[in-house]
């Protein structure tokens, strides 16, 4: 009977010693989060990070001090962070005029008689000077790590820069300047790829594409009242598609995460206290860290596809197979299921491309509607709905990014 007992006993802590080993990690993994440089510096990212301080203060030196402060939070959870006081900030500009253009009615009233751009761009001029300069950086890198609470730099007060300046050049077109107008546009618009390129972070990536599509939209509207050509604009380069570093922070985010949660006491609930070597049993991060991999390895490839090859390949929110055993990691699994999908961020690039396609066919080849060609899917009529040209493509466009609007 103690015989058996015993092997019982020792049957038991080999199974408990045995379910607490991890796999290694993988090559995708290992991969990935080596692309990111923790001891990088980026003159443009401590620029962009304090671009709100005051009149009288550098932009640089408070975004310095700020990532001071996150870095002491970084290390240590309960330390009180000093915030930059809202009181000193540079106002950040709101109301109708700073609306979402692929919503509806925001390009009508861009154009119409209620904005006051000229004043507008007064009350402004430091913040555009500042997007202005931020936008002649020739590097660009995130010096957070990458982390769910991770503190982004203020894009919105680059969105809302970009904005006074389309406003302005609305304005005078308005007002006969026809020619100005466009070349600012144009203008506008290289200053802005180059930056889009420069991103390496996917919030930054996105918001230079939204504004981007913004100042093709208004270009377009001005070159459809006029009757107007225009020179081809290039589709978007490999750098400007790129999501080799967008990756690497996305899945460095699931990385440290997951790490994070290994053998936590409050895994399964909060103020919980269940020990170490319990959740262990049916959670293993690396494990975890491997299925998941492969769904941020393959960003970049996608984004590097032709239209026609992407439109293959995507997956709509989840539907890319990830899998881990459900034996020994049985808790990483239930995470691995909600994992969000991140092939429709890829999309927006592709989708802007067809933009792209739409606006050099309206307006440089001036071909009519039904003899366009979809870079996804080939020859396709774009269907016409509230001034815009729109083309179909592989997944859901909610901002307009594949329509070109031609009027108003």
């Amino acid at each position: 009977m103690k015989k058996a007992l015993s092997i019982l006993i020792l049957a038991i802590v080999a199974l408990v010693l045995f379910s607490q080993v991890d796999d290694d990690l993988s090559d995708q993994a290992t991969d990935l989060i080596g692309r990111l440089e923790p001891d990088a510096a980026s003159e443009s990212y401590l620029y962009l990070s304090g671009i709100f301080a005051g009149e009288d203060e550098s932009p640089a030196l408070v975004g310095k001090s700020l990532l001071e402060e996150y870095r002491k939070l970084e290390a240590n959870e309960s330390y009180e962070v000093a915030q930059y006081p809202d009181a000193k900030k540079l106002v950040l500009p709101t109301g109708e005029a700073f609306c979402r253009s692929w919503e509806e009615g925001c390009l009508e009233y861009l154009f119409s008689a209620e904005v006051d751009a000229e004043k507008l761009l007064k009350d402004h001029g430091i913040l555009v000077s500042r997007s202005n300069r931020f936008l002649e950086f020739s590097e660009y890198k995130t010096l957070t790590k990458p982390t769910v609470t991770e503190l982004y730099p203020p894009y919105q007060y680059i969105a809302a820069a970009e904005r006074l300046k389309v406003l302005g050049a609305i304005s005078a077109y308005k007002n006969g300047g026809t020619v100005t107008a466009i070349e600012s546009l144009s203008d506008q618009f290289e200053k802005l790829r180059k930056s889009l390129a420069l991103q390496d972070n996917l919030i930054g990536k996105l918001v230079f594409l939204m504004k981007l599509s913004e100042v093709i939209d208004v270009l377009s509207i001005i070159l459809t009242n006029e009757d107007l050509g225009a020179e081809e604009i290039p589709g978007l380069s490999n750098s400007e598609k790129s999501f080799y570093m967008i990756a690497a922070r996305e899945f460095g985010m699931s990385y440290h995460t997951l790490k994070h949660l290994d053998r936590h006491p409050e895994f399964f609930e909060v103020a919980g206290n269940v020990p170490g070597w319990l959740t262990r049993m049916v959670y293993k991060p690396n494990m975890t860290i491997n299925a998941v991999a492969p769904k941020y390895y393959r960003l970049d490839r996608l984004a590097q596809l032709s239209p026609v090859d992407f439109a293959k390949e995507a997956e709509p929110e989840d539907r890319l197979q990830l899998s881990t055993s459900k034996l020994r990691n049985a808790a990483g699994g239930v995470l691995i299921a909600i994992s969000p999908g991140l092939d429709k961020y890829v999309a927006h690039f592709h989708d802007f491309d067809a933009k792209l396609a739409l606006f050099n066919q309206v307006h440089h080849l001036k071909l009519a509607p039904d003899s366009m060609q979809n870079p996804y899917y080939g020859h396709e009529t774009p269907k016409e709905s509230d001034g815009k040209l729109c083309f179909s493509g592989p997944l859901e466009d909610k901002r307009s990014l594949r329509c070109l609007r031609v009027k108003i």
